[in-house]
């Protein structure tokens, strides 16, 4: 099943750039026609990028895209994995971190729609994967319960 991650850092990191850049071109160009255009690809440029993360029976499978072409694809075997932990992002929101033997951890936060965590579950009890909860997504996770 494939799930919409939504791109938190990339968003804060792209506002914050976006201010910088605007900064720059208004002290070149003042607040002409050219600065105001170049901000607006950089914004189109910044919001083609989606993130996408897929479950199947054998592997998980996260993509990075760019106006719905692939640009970095990672797979994940069981093997790969060496823990899966469901944390809480800020207090609302929930999140998972897979720890990967060889390489970066992937963080995913927001996953859409929600049942992405039932289904990283299960992926971890079918192939004996490491499961870990913490306390507050515990919280959460009975509080969205209600």
């Amino acid at each position: 099943m494939e799930f919409d991650v939504r791109a938190e850092r990339l968003s804060m990191f792209g506002i914050f750039g976006l201010i910088l850049v605007w900064n720059i071109l208004t002290d070149i160009f003042g607040f002409s026609i050219p600065s105001f255009t170049i901000i607006l690809v950089l914004i189109v440029v910044f919001s083609a990028f989606r993130f996408k993360f897929e479950v199947s029976n054998e592997q998980l499978l996260y993509r990075l895209l760019f106006f719905k072409k692939t640009i970095n694809t990672r797979k994940l075997s069981p093997g790969d994995i060496s823990q899966i932990t469901f944390v809480r992002q800020m207090w609302v929101k929930k999140a998972v971190m897979i720890n990967v033997r060889n390489g970066r951890k992937i963080r995913l936060v927001e996953l859409y729609p929600s049942t992405a965590f039932d289904y990283l579950t299960e992926f971890a009890d079918k192939h004996e994967v490491e499961l870990h909860k913490t306390r507050d997504y515990l919280r959460l996770e009975e509080k969205m319960d209600k």
